[in-house]
């Protein structure tokens, strides 16, 4: 089941690294047929990188607002995957060389490497949780490098 866990996964965040996929967050009109209506998404470890969206958002409704937020702030959103790891009913997500535009500065920003972790049941996921840190992450689901 692992491996279809991680297709999952791709397949979600091959939808939005794109800028097609960028503009349908922008527009509110995301794709949450992979996400549970009761998904916990955990943004609150990004205090000391996203002190605005640093808070724990459930459901869909939730899901849509941390979007939003992010999207008032930034326009044009880069990145690159490293890589995903398999960890069972969790998928790490090794996110690097991550660019974003201020919306209204214009100035654009990076951050450093670091990693999401999403839970998989039933073929949804349930959980959507973002750490600092690459390593962090990996010992989170016992994946410790």
């Amino acid at each position: 089941m692992s491996q279809e866990n991680v297709e999952l996964v791709q397949a979600v965040v091959t939808l939005y690294e794109s800028p097609e996929g960028i503009a349908l967050l922008a527009s509110g009109d995301l794709d949450l047929s992979a996400v549970d209506p009761d998904i916990e998404w955990d943004a609150s470890q990004l205090a000391d990188m996203i002190p605005d969206l640093a808070e724990v958002y459930r459901g869909h409704d939730g899901v849509r607002t941390y979007w939003r937020r992010w999207l008032d702030a930034w326009k044009g959103l880069e990145f690159k995957v490293e890589g995903l790891r398999d960890a069972g009913d969790d998928v790490v997500l090794l996110i690097r060389d991550q660019r974003q535009t201020g919306r209204h500065s214009g100035i654009v920003t990076a951050l450093p490497p670091y990693a999401m972790v999403f839970t998989v049941r039933s073929g949804k996921l349930v959980r959507w949780r973002t750490f600092p840190n690459q390593e962090s992450a990996l010992k989170a689901v016992g994946l410790e490098e």
